[in-house]
């Protein structure tokens, strides 16, 4: 099975970042922050789950990676076919700034996905046709929402809004939709630093 690009970043940022903090604590120095956690995105055509890695660089700023699935059916949405219903895998990586507000955080970001997906669809004209196709889609898309803590833990939950693009860069078979793209996202963080 061939990996994604994005995939093989991520996991080495995970290595490295587990590397650094050991490194630090070693040394006796402070640990930027690291948060790790898990979301269900959903947008009118699917569902993505991810496991999500956010490392500070700054009091106010952070980077996201994720890695999940993306579920789609696409019912009748598409302009290139009567049907589009499929699934793959891939991840994603973002900036983040933070803004507090009352016991919680604000949240912008710009995100870049990327995903594997196999799209199987079909038209039914006079002599119905139907076939898979494979896509790889970059996706960027602008977040904003909340994050509150969760009393008594070093967890945090947040609700983030989307809007971005879908732009299938490598296709192989017949076309399939790409489009503007709207998100509601349920998020769960924990802190890797206590």
């Amino acid at each position: 099975m061939k990996i994604a690009p994005i995939t093989k970043i991520i996991i080495g940022f995970l290595l490295y970042t587990s590397f650094s903090n050991a490194q630090h604590l070693e040394n006796g120095n402070p640990v930027k922050r690291t948060n790790l956690g898990v979301s269900v995105q959903l947008y009118p055509a699917g569902v993505i789950p991810t496991i999500n890695l956010e490392r500070y660089i700054s009091e106010s700023s952070s980077l996201l990676f994720r890695l999940g699935g993306n579920f789609t059916d696409r019912q009748d949405f598409s302009d290139e076919n009567d049907h589009e219903e499929g699934s793959g895998f891939g991840g994603s990586f973002g900036y983040r700034r933070h803004f507090p507000l009352a016991k919680g955080k604000i949240v912008a970001g710009l995100n870049l996905d990327a995903w594997n997906l196999w799209i199987d669809w079909e038209d039914a004209n006079a002599s119905p046709i139907s076939g898979t196709t494979y896509t790889l889609v970059l996706q960027p898309w602008l977040e904003t929402g909340y994050f509150f803590p969760i009393k008594n833990s070093s967890s945090q939950i947040g609700i983030t809004a989307g809007f971005g693009r879908e732009i299938n860069t490598i296709t192989s078979g017949e076309e399939v939709a790409q489009d503007w793209i709207a998100s509601l996202s349920l998020q769960y963080l924990f802190s890797l630093n206590r």
